[in-house]
């Protein structure tokens, strides 16, 4: 793991992707059953409940980030910059696709800016 980090710190695109990685994981650490959990603005909730719906995508959780570093997570008054979509049917890519340009048309971001991650199953 530590190999893996000193290597995405020499990338340039490797803050991003450990930002990234970082809140999927924080989605996945959140309990919380459904579309609406603790940590999730109402935006998120919202988001969330709409993106369930895809068929397939089942239980799904959205994390949106905002431009200003200060307040990244409460996006008041600010248009998002990114999106972290963890969600049970993202293994399938047509759900996974869907889930993606789903997530742009509601945020208005561009495909860079929205990634899908698949939700690690419950034991």
């Amino acid at each position: 793991m530590k190999s893996l980090l000193e290597k995405l710190k020499g990338w340039k695109g490797g803050v991003w992707v450990l930002v990234l990685l970082a809140c999927a994981a924080a989605c996945l650490l959140l309990p919380g059953g459904g579309a609406s959990g603790p940590g999730m603005t109402e935006e998120e909730q919202r988001i969330s409940a709409t993106l369930s719906q895809i068929s397939g995508a089942g239980q799904t959780r959205v994390s949106i980030y905002y431009a200003r570093a200060a307040s990244a997570f409460s996006g008041e008054g600010q248009s998002p910059v990114g999106a972290v979509i963890v969600s049970q049917g993202a293994r399938d890519v047509g759900v996974r696709l869907r889930l993606m340009r789903a997530a742009q048309t509601l945020l208005g971001l561009q495909p860079g800016e929205v990634e899908v991650f698949s939700m690690e199953d419950e034991k």
